[in-house]
């Protein structure tokens, strides 16, 4: 059992922490409590414990000024930072300092904790058995280490941390705790380049390819990623629309990635946007960089290649489900699409996975 210490100045929320979470589920007992980084010192000389979730901003010893002390005193305790958005300048810093990684207070609110502890549970068992700690050098990478990084790299192909700073500050320092090894950012990067370029037409999708590759450490990784940004936020703010008609298009691009039924058209979503029908055809068209028939129509022909291969319905059910009501004009524009039939598209498919 992991023996934990909560460090948190205000009392409510402290004592919510210990009481309300499911700790011993996840190998960890709450041992000791402190209101600051001092008295936080106090208890570690009677009683160390394994593990501190300490807050940053307390009276008397702040967390980071907590966290610089036990990494001199007591170097094998493991450190979590609890923080709030505003925080992110600090945040570097106690990853510098060894902080085993952070929860963002709103986790605590959304009922996100649970990843959290599974991912902080992990990386103590990964530690134990020689993972190094520093980004970008571990020597074990985790099933649960791969899908915690295929789930958060899906947050990255919403966009909106191109336009908003926090948001992107917040995405890159949890992939930089997350310190996947070189080559696995190098193909995450991979991933993400060819599905933006999908989303919006980037045009130069080769040479971005061509630099992910060369990205050999987090600092190169830094200096990429913002460039990358800065040249998604050009092609973004190309169309000169102010920033919150951006972000309605990428709140409808959002949905319509996960709603590609019958219900989902042009009316429907330019209503939802609050924006006449012929302004939000322009917009998405000059923000999406295609029309908003040919790109609902790519993802419904996407959808249903996902479900012509990994499920065994009928064709026509999966029609329907994509938002086509007509079988034959569905099979007419999935065959111009991708070149087969539905049909003998399943059948390709499945011969594919039998001979790879």
């Amino acid at each position: 059992m992991i023996q934990a210490m909560i460090v948190e100045d205000e009392y409510f929320v402290r004592k919510g922490l210990i009481t309300t979470l499911p700790w011993e589920s996840f190998g960890i007992r709450i041992a000791a409590e402190a209101s600051n980084g001092r008295k936080a010192l106090e208890l570690l000389a009677e009683k160390p414990v394994d593990l501190i979730f300490t807050d940053l901003i307390m009276p008397a010893m702040n967390g980071l000024e907590l966290l610089r002390c036990i990494r001199q005193q007591y170097p094998g305790i493991h450190v979590v930072i609890l923080t709030c958005h505003q925080d992110f300048h600090y945040i570097q810093d106690t990853l510098r300092l060894g902080a085993l990684d952070y929860i963002v207070k709103t986790e605590l609110e959304t009922g996100n904790l649970e990843e959290a502890l599974q991912r902080i549970t992990d990386r103590i068992k990964g530690s134990a058995t020689g993972r190094s700690e520093g980004p970008g050098t571990a020597t074990v990478w985790l099933d649960s280490d791969e899908t915690l990084l295929q789930s958060h790299m899906d947050e990255w192909l919403k966009l909106y941390w191109v336009i908003r700073d926090d948001d992107f500050e917040q995405l890159r320092l949890r992939l930089e705790t997350m310190q996947p090894p070189i080559p696995k950012l190098r193909k995450v990067m991979h991933s993400l380049i060819v599905e933006v370029n999908r989303l919006i037409g980037m045009g130069d999708l080769h040479e971005w390819l061509n630099r992910s590759e060369n990205v050999d450490n987090w600092e190169e990784w830094r200096t990429y990623i913002a460039r990358f940004r800065r040249a998604v936020g050009e092609k973004l703010r190309s169309s000169s629309y102010p920033e919150y008609v951006l972000l309605s298009i990428l709140d409808s691009v959002e949905y319509m990635k996960t709603n590609v039924d019958s219900k989902v058209t042009q009316s429907a979503m330019a209503a939802k946007a609050r924006m006449s029908r012929g302004y939000f055809s322009k917009c998405f068209r000059d923000i999406a960089g295609k029309p908003f028939p040919e790109y609902l129509k790519e993802l419904r022909i996407g959808r249903a290649k996902l479900l012509l291969i990994q499920s065994g319905r009928h064709i026509a059910d999966i029609a329907v489900d994509c938002g086509f009501q007509d079988y034959r004009y569905f099979s007419r524009q999935f065959k111009e699409e991708t070149g087969f039939l539905p049909s003998e598209f399943r059948i390709s498919a499945g011969e594919r996975g039998r001979n790879p």
